[in-house]
């Protein structure tokens, strides 16, 4: 009786391992496609997720940035509510 039980747990286990690696790859799929357009509009980022500023930068470079954030950020399209990964 309890073979069967471990067996159903084990299956359910597979398929949510199995459903996790699918969001990992479509997360780092995503992360890197916007480490390139970040790196297109001149933003390098650490690590593809780390950025950091510097005391020597003043109100018109922090300006810049966050222009070059901005054109990036409206390059973003929408997901389908019911797409998968």
């Amino acid at each position: 009786m309890g073979l069967p039980i471990y067996g159903i747990k084990r299956d359910g286990m597979n398929e949510r391992i199995k459903a996790v690696l699918r969001e990992i790859k479509a997360r780092k799929h995503a992360m890197e496609e916007m480490g390139a357009a970040y790196m297109a509009e001149g933003l390098v980022t650490l690590a593809g997720s780390r950025m950091y500023t510097s005391m020597a930068d003043d109100y018109a470079i922090i300006d810049d940035a966050l222009a070059r954030f901005e054109r990036v950020f409206k390059k973003i399209e929408r997901p389908d509510q019911d797409a998968k990964f």
